[in-house]
């Protein structure tokens, strides 16, 4: 096969593909224009919004101080020690959401620990705003962990061991030396997180519901107006929630470029 052959196939590909990833995107946005003044002059939808950036900002940050820890543990294990671990904690990745959420439920609710955490400590995860930062957390916690995990394994441990030598404790290496590398992959992470959270349905549906006014986010706003019949409300919290996504994945890249600009200055 010819180059000249070669690229035109790799260039058919690449234009299908494009077509195929924003066509739909741009005829969303056309339709859902139209309805988001309606959707901002909604009370309900207006609730939804900050429930959601409430709810995912809180489920982030508990997901990131928890991904921290546990991926130092899971960087010092070795061999068969790390491959299991490594596959129970990502477990979550590799399954439906609506799967996570009836676990969440089952665990979670009356015929778990639900009556227990209720009795005794006033907690109450189903149908609750909490119940809302647990789905997103069960979801969102593997993808943490692997993301800061990624990030120490290409860490120099010379680094650590140097610190190490220089009469640091590994909690002052750790402060000192690792938190600093793993600045820029914590904010990426973070970032990344925040925004599936956002977009979290399946398990937030069977842990939460969909209570309008209680426990009602931007994905289950759009679920119940696609119920009601209601085509240009429903694309017009969908046009929200992807400004509100592109808007934290540009708030992404300029941390980046900030961060890159910062380590070669």
């Amino acid at each position: 096969m010819s180059n000249r052959y070669f690229r035109i196939i790799q260039w058919s590909f690449f234009i299908v593909t494009v077509l195929f990833l924003t066509v739909p995107l741009c005829f969303l946005v056309l339709k859902g224009m139209q309805g988001i003044v309606e959707c901002m002059q909604s009370d309900e939808v207006m609730f939804s919004i900050k429930t959601s950036l409430k709810m995912s900002v809180l489920s982030t940050v508990i997901c990131m101080i928890a991904a921290v820890p546990v991926s130092c543990v899971l960087n010092t294990l070795k061999g068969m020690n790390k491959n299991i671990w490594t596959k129970v904690l990502f477990m979550p990745m590799s399954l439906p959401h609506l799967v996570s959420g009836i676990a969440l439920l089952l665990v979670f609710g009356r015929n778990g620990i639900g009556d227990f955490l209720f009795d005794h400590y006033g907690i109450d995860f189903i149908f609750t705003p909490q119940g809302i930062v647990l789905a997103q957390l069960f979801i969102n916690l593997p993808f943490a962990i692997n993301g800061v995990l990624a990030a120490l394994e290409e860490l120099d441990p010379k680094m650590v061991f140097v610190a190490r030598s220089m009469g640091c404790n590994e909690f002052q290496a750790f402060r000192n030396v690792t938190l600093p590398l793993l600045k820029r992959a914590l904010i990426s992470n973070s970032i990344m997180t925040w925004t599936r959270a956002l977009g979290e349905f399946g398990a937030v549906l069977m842990v939460a519901g969909s209570i309008q006014m209680k426990t009602e986010v931007i994905p289950t706003a759009i679920f119940l107006s696609m119920s009601s019949g209601n085509l240009d409300m429903a694309a017009g919290i969908s046009v929200i929630l992807m400004i509100i996504s592109w808007m934290g994945l540009w708030l992404f890249d300029r941390i980046l470029i900030k961060q890159t600009n910062g380590i070669f200055q």
